[in-house]
């Protein structure tokens, strides 16, 4: 008899599984790794349910919930430093607020895209949504957009689409195989490239493929480097095929490559600091990942993220969850994804 396939790794948390005093206080737990949350109406009842599933390189969640004051801030954002992408499609109810300083309003199959280093004040009907979490470094265009994607003619078309992949994707994640995972999040990716091509032409800031394709490039071979002491510029652009300037010009953005492998190596550094299942020292962690000296390590990740690395370390790790509400607990998972 063939074994049946696992499924996808998944979190569930639903409030009508504990206390109804604490029903708010769970919700507020589940989604702080990403946003700061308030009740629109603390004197009324409150209910929400979240399902989370584990696709490989990208998060997806299905959530239910009661008017909700969603906020991050500039300081959230910075003390958190998660450098990623939001995608979001209510399929009911909506919200309205400011994105950054500019007012939104989100009505059920709009497709939002809400940058994690940028600010969000929302307040929400009681609503019905999806939303995909994926790291910035997986999305080829380097211009993320901060707002609605379904608007114009290109953009209602291309938007509408990933919204509707969305729609039927989270109807089949509770059976999908976990082999089946990988491949669904490289669909949602490209149909999420796709949405971005009119955004990028409405912003003015269309990239050339070719300088994607290089940028991605350049990328992965950091990555694989970031362990092994200095990286030279010279000899990164000489395996590249392009010259110094070239590789400078295409990290302007990035405020340097230099700027870019340091953040790099932070990235790393606090995802191994947040993994308990690494013991090793905070300097001997630091010094595997280019950082030498302790104490301008420490700075740096201060200025990074809010909080020394002992800090971290102390208040930031915790064990993988089990599939159970009792410990739904998203922040070993953005970290894997990292």
């Amino acid at each position: 008899m063939t074994q049946a396939e696992p499924g996808l790794p998944r979190q569930s948390f639903n409030s009508a599984d504990g206390d109804p005093a604490q029903a708010f206080a769970g919700w507020q737990a589940a989604v702080a790794p990403v946003f700061d949350v308030a009740p629109a109406f603390p004197d009324q009842p409150f209910a929400a349910t979240y399902d989370s599933y584990h696709l490989g390189d990208i998060l997806i969640g299905l959530g239910t919930f009661d008017a909700t004051a969603f906020t991050r801030s500039l300081d959230k954002a910075k003390r958190d430093g998660l450098d990623y992408v939001l995608i979001q499609v209510y399929t009911a109810g909506g919200y309205s607020g400011h994105l950054d300083d500019r007012p939104v309003t989100v009505h059920p199959r709009d497709l939002v895209t809400l940058d994690m280093t940028r600010e969000t004040r929302t307040v929400s009907l009681a609503s019905s949504n999806i939303t995909v979490l994926l790291p910035r470094d997986l999305v080829k265009s380097r211009q993320i957009p901060h707002g609605l994607m379904t608007r114009g003619p290109r953009g209602a078309v291309l938007g509408g689409m990933l919204a509707d992949h969305l729609i039927g994707l989270s109807q089949r994640l509770h059976t999908m195989p976990l082999s089946t995972g990988a491949a669904a999040a490289v669909a949602t990716l490209a149909l999420y490239e796709a949405a971005l091509d009119p955004i990028e032409e409405m912003l003015e800031a269309a990239v050339e493929p070719q300088r994607d394709l290089l940028f991605q490039r350049v990328r992965r071979l950091i990555d694989a480097r970031i362990t092994s002491g200095k990286i030279d510029i010279a000899s990164l652009a000489a395996d590249l095929g392009v010259s110094r300037s070239t590789l400078y010009r295409l990290f302007e953005p990035q405020k340097g490559v230099e700027a870019y492998i340091t953040d790099r190596r932070l990235a790393h550094v606090r995802r191994a600091l947040s993994d308990e299942n690494d013991t090793r020292r905070i300097g001997t962690i630091a010094a595997a990942y280019g950082f030498d000296d302790h104490s301008n390590f420490s700075r740096i990740f201060k200025r990074r993220y809010g909080q020394t690395p002992a800090d971290l370390r102390t208040l930031g790790r915790h064990a993988r969850p089990e599939e159970n509400e009792e410990s739904f607990d998203l922040r070993p998972w953005i970290a894997d994804v990292t």
